[in-house]
C-alpha cells in the first residue's frame, strides 16, 4: 500500500537562472553565473529529502516502518530504529555509503522528533498539530554525496485551512558543506505547504496537487547571498512531478536583477516545459531543462 508524498520537493525554485533563453543577448549583457541558484537547488533538495524519508520511515505509525521500497528514497542499508520513549526516529545510513533508490549516496544520521500535544501515540505527519523535527548530529555526520548537511528542519501541521485543505507550516535552517574544500552553503527556508487536491484518496497519488508559498535565503558556497521569494502560489500536480504548472517567484542572485519566474504560459496549467524569465522588464521564453 502506497503512502503519499506530502512534503513537496521545491528545488524546482532556482531554475530561474539555469534556463536556455530563446532570445539573443550581446555577449557584453551576458548574466550567465548559475552558482547562487545552483547552490540553492542542492541545499533545497537536500533538506526535502529529509523530510520525505522520515515520512517513508514512519509511515505506519510508532510499530510500523517503511523500508526499502522503490516508490520511496530508502533503501535496505539503511538501519530504521525508533525510541519509543522519546518519540524519536533514528535513520542510520552507516559509515559507507549507502545508495539509494533516488540514485544518491548517502552515510551518517539523521534524527527525527514527532510531538502532538493534543493526541496520544502513534503520531501521523498528516494528523493535525503533530510537529516533526529533523535534526544532523555534531557527532554523528551527515552526507548525500560526500556533501555534508548540517542543520534542522520542522514541519508542523496546521490542519485544515478556510479553503479546506491540510497545510503544513516547514521551516529549515541549515548548512551544506562541499567536498574537496570548495566551501560552504548557508541556506534558511520558511515556506507553506497545501494540499490542494486528493486527500479524499489517501492511498491513490496520481490525482495529487500541492501548492507552496513562502520563501527561503542563503549564502553561496563563493560567499554570494541570494534570495527566493514566491509570489504566486506553486502549483504541482504529481501527475506532472518535473515542473510547477502554475505560479510566479522572485529569484534575487547578489547584486544582480531580480529574475521573475512565471510557470503558467502560454499554456496555464499545462503540463509542460515552458515557463518566461522577466529580466529589467524584458521577458524571455525559456525551457526548464
Amino acid at each position: 500500500m502506497k503512502t503519499k508524498q506530502l512534503i513537496l520537493n521545491a528545488a524546482i525554485l532556482v531554475m530561474a537562472a539555469s534556463f536556455s533563453l530563446t532570445s539573443c543577448r550581446k555577449d557584453n549583457d551576458k548574466d550567465n553565473d548559475t552558482s547562487g541558484a545552483e547552490d540553492n537547488a542542492l541545499a533545497d533538495k537536500s533538506f526535502e529529502d529529509m523530510g520525505q524519508m522520515s515520512n517513508e520511515a514512519a509511515s505506519g505509525g510508532s510499530g510500523s516502518f517503511k523500508l526499502g521500497g522503490s516508490d520511496g528514497i530508502l533503501s535496505h542499508c539503511a538501519t530504521i530504529s525508533h525510541d519509543t520513549a522519546l518519540n524519536t526516529i533514528l535513520i542510520d545510513f552507516g559509515s559507507t555509503n549507502c545508495l539509494c533508490h533516488d540514485g544518491r549516496n548517502r552515510r551518517g544520521k539523521i534524527y527525527v522528533t514527532y510531538s502532538n500535544a493534543s493526541k496520544p501515540e502513534p503520531y501521523h505527519y498528516w494528523d493535525s498539530l503533530t510537529s516533526i523535527t529533523i535534526t544532523t548530529s555534531p557527532t554523528d555526520d551527515y552526507f548525500v554525496d560526500d556533501h555534508q548537511v548540517k542543520g534542522q528542519k520542522t514541519v508542523t501541521n496546521n490542519g485544515h485551512n478556510a479553503a479546506g485543505h491540510m497545510n503544513w507550516s516547514v521551516s529549515v535552517n541549515g548548512q551544506i558543506v562541499k567536498p574537496s574544500g570548495q566551501g560552504t552553503i548557508t541556506w534558511t527556508s520558511t515556506r507553506n505547504h497545501e494540499w490542494l487536491a486528493g486527500e479524499s484518496t489517501p492511498f491513490i497519488w496520481i490525482d495529487d496537487e500541492h501548492g507552496v508559498t513562502g520563501s527561503c535565503s542563503g549564502t553561496s558556497a563563493k560567499g554570494t547571498p541570494f534570495n527566493v521569494t514566491i509570489t504566486s502560489q506553486l502549483v504541482r500536480k504529481i501527475a506532472c512531478p518535473k515542473h510547477f504548472v502554475t505560479g510566479t517567484f522572485d529569484f534575487t542572485p547578489g547584486t544582480k536583477p531580480v529574475r521573475q519566474v512565471d510557470f503558467s504560459p502560454p499554456n496555464n496549467g499545462a503540463c509542460d516545459n515552458i515557463a518566461t524569465v522577466t529580466i529589467n522588464g524584458k521577458t524571455y521564453t525559456v525551457t526548464m531543462k
